[in-house]
């Protein structure tokens, strides 16, 4: 099984790396726009009808287009990124919050706003004139630091599994997520952090502390946001979001801490700069 996770995840990885170069700008847009669309179907079918389903996507895709628009793009950004902060909440209270996660509504406004923030902030990301760290100093490309955002959640999801394995003995998140532990959380929220700024040092000229909050942050947001869609799956009683990839299970348990990650990264991004 251990086998079969570490290829797809080197095969999917090399395929996202190259298309995230090689694409123009509104191929990679629409290829980004299919994978939340896959996302949000996983998502939304762990509590609707195959009909209902396919009605919100199409709504939620109206809501995508809107992203195009400067003012509603950042309004969705901060929509998607809050949302992370109420989930949280329900995150650490439940089983007490089960019954308000069995709610429709909640789960339907939940699965639209993290998917919408999502394409915001990637929408934003590969549109905006300029290097987006340039507050930083850092003349890259964009897409140069959405990898850097990607290199983020996956150091935090690498780390905080190899770590528990082998020296995990405390549970962080019983209540939702029991193979979680508090070492592999420490290990990973300690080196990922580390290595970002071991990779990017050279190319920080100003404001370097700020740089390192934003980073720490991101850090744990991505376990927050594996943590929220942990708790979606343990209210469906699945554990997995669907068999796409083999080894992973679905697109949605693949792609988790990206979906908190990469808009609250852009959110603070934009509010410092």
């Amino acid at each position: 099984m251990l086998k079969q996770r570490l290829i797809s995840a080197l095969i999917l990885s090399i395929g996202i790396f190259s298309l995230i170069f090689a694409l123009p700008s509104e191929y990679l847009i629409y290829f980004i726009l299919l994978l939340t669309c896959i996302s949000l179907i996983e998502f939304l079918s762990l509590r609707f009808s195959n009909k209902s389903t396919i009605l919100f996507v199409c709504f939620s895709i109206v809501l995508f287009y809107l992203s195009s628009f400067p003012g509603l793009n950042k309004t969705f950004i901060g929509l998607g990124a809050t949302t992370y902060l109420g989930l949280f909440f329900l995150v650490i209270s439940f089983p007490v919050s089960k019954p308000l996660m069995q709610r429709n509504l909640i789960w339907l406004i939940s699965g639209i706003t993290i998917h919408l923030g999502f394409f915001a902030s990637l929408y934003f990301l590969i549109n905006q004139d300029g290097p987006a760290l340039l507050y930083f100093g850092m003349d890259i490309t964009n897409r140069t630091a959405l990898l850097i955002m990607i290199l983020i959640s996956v150091l935090m999801d690498s780390l905080a599994f190899f770590g528990g394995k082998k020296f995990g003995q405390s549970k962080l998140l019983l209540n939702v997520s029991p193979n979680k532990t508090v070492e592999g959380f420490l290990i990973a929220i300690t080196l990922t952090p580390l290595i970002i700024l071991l990779v990017t040092f050279s190319l920080i000229e100003k404001n370097f502390y700020q740089y390192v909050i934003l980073i720490l942050v991101s850090s744990f947001v991505a376990v927050i946001g594996d943590a929220v869609i942990s708790l979606f799956k343990r209210v469906a009683e699945v554990k997995d979001t669907s068999n796409l990839i083999p080894g992973h299970g679905g697109l949605l348990d693949r792609i988790d801490s990206h979906l908190a990650t990469i808009p609250i990264f852009i959110f603070v991004l934009i509010l410092l700069s």
